[in-house]
């Protein structure tokens, strides 16, 4: 076996391995870049509240909301 040879064996199909893994694992994320904020950056979405159970507000015919639930140590959010 030549220098080469055995360096390619030892060298080479480890570092080919280690690449395939990395790119497995972040592969998707170098690729794609997600859409979410980051500090700095402006804010170029539009207003959302979080509404864990959306069933328990009830919109009258004023456009206002009301909340059907309540809340405190009983747990019916």
């Amino acid at each position: 076996m030549t220098v080469v040879q055995t360096v390619l064996v030892f060298v080479g199909i480890p570092a080919a391995i280690i690449a395939l893994l990395f790119l497995a694992v972040y592969g998707k994320s170098l690729v794609r870049q997600p859409d979410r904020y980051r500090p700095g950056k402006p804010w170029t979405f539009g207003p959302s509240w979080y509404v864990p159970h959306p069933e328990a507000v009830v919109r009258t015919d004023g456009g206002s909301t009301s909340t059907t639930a309540v809340g405190g140590a009983s747990g019916e959010w």
